[in-house]
């Protein structure tokens, strides 16, 4: 089974996708971590190396290849994963923005964080739509939307884990 983990910034995303992984025993794939490290390659910070992906669109191109091979019991966090990969699961985590702004001032302040989410969003939203004519923020393209500020990770990874049984079992 291939479960993609989409969403807003700060929702939660690479926290959920890890435990999830963890918990089914499934490979784990991070397309952030992917830039991240190209980032680091070209010794560059994050929001440095997002604006040389504006203007490079090989290093999206890269990355998305990468989401076309997802081998089966994986999970991909991915804002195009839902896109590519070909999931029997497409899931879509938000929160408020206060919340993320909260959860990302550990690598930024307040203002910062708040700044770096709403041109991040941003710039994905229009580089997706220009690369591919996909609306990532689409929340008709999930088979699952949860406000990861309701519930917990426990309790969220609780609730994937009992569709995934649910889509399993279908399946077979």
């Amino acid at each position: 089974m291939i479960i993609t983990i989409s969403g807003e910034i700060g929702a939660g995303k690479s926290t959920i996708g890890k435990e999830l992984a963890r918990k089914l025993n499934y490979n784990y794939i991070s397309t952030g971590e992917i830039f991240k490290k190209l980032a680091e390659e070209r010794k560059m910070g994050l929001t440095e190396f997002l604006k040389y992906a504006e203007k490079n669109l090989d290093v999206d191109k890269k990355i998305d290849e990468k989401q076309k091979e997802p081998k089966q019991n994986c999970v991909l966090d991915s804002r195009l994963g839902f896109y590519f990969a070909k999931p029997n699961l497409k899931i879509w985590l938000k929160a408020p923005l206060d919340i993320r702004i909260k959860r990302n001032a550990k690598r930024y302040n307040l203002k910062e964080a708040k700044k770096e989410i709403k041109y991040r969003e941003k710039t994905e939203k229009e580089r997706y739509k220009r690369l591919y004519s996909v609306e990532i923020f689409n929340l008709e393209n999930y088979d699952l939307i949860i406000d990861t500020e309701k519930f917990n990770i426990e309790q969220i990874v609780k609730m994937i884990c009992v569709l995934v049984e649910l889509v399993d079992r279908e399946k077979n």
